[in-house]
């Protein structure tokens, strides 16, 4: 028996033999032949109408849209179910689906219905980013592709946004709004067509380049320049305004943090955070009065008197404390003063003053023609024309007779006995016709007598010697004494 027959005669059974016993004969007994007669009566099957149906791509079959008639039976009463199915409503096509339709008294039919999954959804155009409605902004300069503002997207052919078609270019050269009219169609021919309206707008901030990077460093003294450590440009304003925030104090060292803040017309804003340190990077400026300067062989040369000042920009004046070094100016040669000095900070400075010893050319009194130069021993007994006459003094301002040959040797890198008799005693004898520049000739007090005197042939028959304190050295011709013999060192 069906399940609704035999609920409906317990419901009978229910009122009539429990609540109502004093009727329960009769009324047991009429109820009980109206539910089988009734049953007895309906005997025909519920009719499925409907051969084909379509599906929406995706959706599930709703049963209830299978048309169904029954004598007796409304739709909603009819039990209906599947019974054999090829069904994929993820995929279009048609399908067949065997169902069954069974009626309030067991009447059942089964039937084959051709199901066709279909599209009838047309894809949706929606900006992309934080655009919203048909106002879609773009930067100026930026891509004319229309699929980099907006996208596409199809129930089932998914992402068609490279399908989209407008009907005018977008033009992303000028600030300025455009109205464009986009479409698009799916594989299934459903197409959408939506206008939108593109404000091509000013969307990129200023770029704030930090030259030295996030920790830029400033000298003691200067004055501090925006431009030396960020280089700010826009994608359209040629000025931006620019805001520092904080202070920075070139006077005292430390760190100082900033916060640089760029703003375009378009109110876009771009930051940067800095760490400015100042700290003392230069060294003292050395000033002389010369840079270069020349000197005859064997003149004394005083660095310092061509120190004019040396002044830091941090410590003031440090001239007292310039180091200087010194030089030989016996030989000839370009040479070099250096001077140097450091302030607090350890910055140190240096300057070089050059200085060109020259090779002293003396006349020789007589003969003009004949010259020495410095790089001799009789160069530099020739440069000591003029020095005064001392017994025992060997220079290099006082001399006597062989202290002055003694010298002259030791300068020219050459060392030869320190008395007149000592140095007679060394050396090559050379004849008197055969004397050459440099060579010492030696002399008596009286004819024959023994040697009591020295001097330095420097040619044309002259020779330089320390005479007497009177004449100091000086140049005398050979023949003022008694000569006696003459040695080559």
């Amino acid at each position: 028996m069906d399940i609704n027959i035999k609920t409906k005669l317990n419901d009978i059974v229910q009122e009539y033999l429990v609540e109502r016993k004093a009727m329960f004969i009769p009324i047991a007994c009429v109820a009980t032949f109206m539910l089988v007669g009734y049953a007895a009566v309906d005997k025909e099957k519920p009719e499925i109408l409907s051969n084909r149906i379509e599906l929406p791509y995706g959706e599930e079959l709703d049963l209830d849209i299978i048309d169904i008639v029954d004598n007796r039976d409304a739709r909603e009463m009819i039990n209906v179910e599947v019974v054999n199915s090829t069904l994929n409503t993820e995929q279009l096509g048609t399908y067949e689906v065997e169902v069954k339709a069974t009626d309030q008294f067991s009447n059942e039919t089964t039937k084959v219905i051709q199901v066709d999954i279909v599209d009838n959804t047309a894809p949706v155009i929606e900006p992309l980013g934080a655009n919203e409605g048909y106002v879609i902004k773009v930067p100026v300069h930026g891509s004319s592709d229309i699929a980099s503002y907006v996208k596409a997207i199809d129930n089932v052919d998914g992402d068609v946004t490279p399908f989209i078609e407008s009907d005018v270019e977008l033009d992303t050269s000028e600030i300025g709004f455009q109205t464009i009219t986009l479409s698009v169609s799916d594989s299934s021919g459903n197409e959408t067509k939506e206008t939108f309206e593109f404000a091509v707008s000013d969307m990129e901030p200023p770029k704030i380049e930090l030259i030295q990077g996030e920790n830029p460093v400033f000298d003691y003294g200067s004055e501090f320049d925006l431009d030396s450590i960020a280089i700010i440009t826009d994608n359209v304003d040629e000025e931006v305004d620019v805001v520092v925030e904080g202070e920075v104090n070139t006077r005292e060292e430390g760190i100082y943090p900033i916060k640089i803040i760029a703003k375009d017309a378009a109110g876009n804003v771009s930051e940067a955070l800095v760490n400015v340190e100042v700290r003392d990077m230069t060294a003292p400026e050395i000033v002389l009065s010369q840079t270069e300067i020349t000197v005859d062989a064997g003149q004394a040369v005083n660095g310092r008197d061509y120190l004019v000042s040396a002044i830091d920009n941090k410590d003031g004046d440090v001239t007292d404390n310039v180091k200087i070094s010194t030089i030989d100016t016996q030989t000839a040669g370009t040479k070099s003063i250096t001077y140097t000095v450091s302030d607090e900070a350890g910055n140190i400075a240096e300057a070089i003053l050059t200085v060109t010893v020259k090779e002293v050319v003396i006349p020789v009194e007589g003969n003009p023609a004949l010259s020495q130069t410095s790089n001799s021993a009789v160069g530099f007994a020739i440069s000591r024309v003029g020095s005064a006459y001392r017994l025992g003094a060997t220079g290099p301002n006082a001399f006597d007779c062989s202290g002055l040959m003694f010298w002259s040797f030791q300068q020219a890198g050459r060392t030869i006995p320190r008395t007149a008799a000592a140095q007679a005693a060394g050396g090559r004898v050379v004849s008197r016709s055969n004397l050459q520049p440099g060579d010492l000739v030696f002399f008596s007090a009286t004819p024959g007598g023994r040697i009591s005197h020295v001097g330095m042939y420097v040619g044309g028959g002259m020779m330089v010697h320390a005479g007497t304190p009177r004449t100091g050295v000086e140049y005398s011709s050979i023949n003022i004494m008694n000569y006696v013999t003459a040695r080559r060192y």
